[in-house]
């Protein structure tokens, strides 16, 4: 196969764990001996870095610099810088920057094109209609649309809940039936799309390169961190729980919180953590191994339709218990561990700054599970060891193959 990846993320190690999950699918396949390939947004320090280390593995990064020229109907010229370099990993990559939005389907036309895939995969719009035009012209690939979050989805509640998700509702939902493979990373994803748009989707669990460590891609190590003081949460904003941060860190006033930002946490949000004198806010990380050295409890108290929950499962693989809420696909990413605590989801209303409207929540389970974790020194041992070897054993037991064989089997039908 070659699969061609659209990665619409800032950065080739992005923070976002479905954008890092996209990645270590391209990684898996060409283990797999398959040719991948993605165009990505980077900066030019990371460009360097990953040719860098490309070379120090023997591989020949073939750094080259070029310039497209796009001319906009009107007759508007934008020049775009792009840089192509292989990785480590022997995967293509192509680097665009300073591109606007009138130029990307020309612009992805031309090096998926180039590329010559049997497959394309991508979470976003554009894509999903520049391949449509592709396949228009005879271009013969397989197109595969991963649903990250339902706002993706572009029916039901929660349509274009997030900037940048489902731009066009009624044409993106025409050109979603008409792809080969949609990929829900959840069971509540799954059942979100065929309760509101009787979309059938393929359920699949995210490659096990995912959780495994990042340097070494052996079984992550397991932390021993029943002597830290701090309770981590990452990207504290309304949908995700911040309220209920909040509230915890008002609560126990004695207990140190670290929150790092992410994609959702605006200033307004940030501010509202400063004013707390025991939370302390760190900027956005991409080595998590800066979280799981620091932190004894996560807390992952998400309050909308969570498709599953990626830094959940990463925490409890290192044998950090993890306290979270019972949101859409959060349950699946707990795998059955100690603590997953009901909440009223968001319904979909917005407040008018886009917010969602974020229902006042039931504290008591946080506030006695929260106390009991990070005082109780036998109970925070035994789910230490319960949550190493439940999470350990949840890998190993992963088809490591479901997904190329998913892939593969969309190839038979064309």
């Amino acid at each position: 196969m070659r699969v061609f990846l659209v990665q619409t993320a800032q950065g080739l190690t992005p923070s976002s764990g479905g954008y890092k999950a996209n990645i270590c699918l391209l990684q898996t396949l060409r283990i797999q001996g398959h040719e991948t390939g993605q165009i990505c947004y980077a900066s030019d320090d990371e460009v360097v870095e990953f040719a860098a280390r490309a070379e120090a593995k023997g591989i020949n990064p073939n750094l080259t610099k070029d310039t497209l020229t796009v001319v906009n109907p009107p007759g508007v010229v934008h020049r775009l810088g792009v840089q192509t370099f292989t990785d480590e990993d022997g995967i293509y990559n192509w680097d665009q920057r300073s591109l606007r939005m009138d130029a990307l389907v020309e612009f992805f036309s031309k090096y998926i094109t180039a590329f010559g895939p049997t497959h394309v995969i991508f979470n976003d719009p554009i894509t999903m209609k520049a391949t449509a035009v592709l396949i228009a012209e005879k271009k013969e690939f397989c197109r595969i649309n991963i649903i990250h979050t339902a706002e993706q989805i572009p029916f039901g509640p929660f349509v274009a809940g997030v900037d940048g998700h489902c731009l066009s509702p009624r044409v993106e939902n025409e050109l979603l039936r008409g792809l080969d493979g949609i990929w829900s990373v959840s069971k509540a994803v799954q059942d979100y799309a065929w309760t509101y748009g009787k979309l059938k989707t393929k359920f699949l669990v995210h490659t096990a390169l995912t959780y495994l460590d990042n340097k070494t891609r052996d079984m992550p190590v397991i932390r021993n961190n029943i002597d830290k003081d701090e309770i981590g949460m990452v990207n504290p904003c309304p949908h995700k729980g911040l309220a209920i941060l909040v509230a915890l860190a008002k609560k126990f006033p004695h207990f140190k919180f670290v929150a790092w930002k992410s994609w959702g946490s605006r200033s307004v949000h940030i501010k509202e953590l400063e004013a707390l004198p025991n939370v302390r806010i760190e900027s956005t990380t991409k080595n998590t191994d800066e979280i799981w050295d620091r932190i004894k409890v996560l807390l992952a108290p998400s309050l909308w339709h969570e498709a599953w929950g990626i830094i959940v499962t990463e925490a409890q693989l290192r044998g950090i218990p993890v306290i979270a809420s019972n949101a859409g696909g959060l349950p699946e990413a707990k795998i059955g561990l100690p603590y997953c605590i009901p909440v009223k989801e968001v319904t979909g209303e917005r407040h008018e700054n886009g917010d969602y409207v974020v229902p006042e929540q039931d504290m008591a389970p946080w506030v006695a599970a929260l106390e009991k974790v990070m005082t109780d020194r036998q109970e925070y041992t035994e789910l230490q060891a319960l949550t190493a070897t439940t999470a350990t054993k949840w890998l190993n037991d992963m088809d490591r193959h479901a997904h190329e064989k998913w892939l593969l089997s969309m190839m038979e039908k064309k």
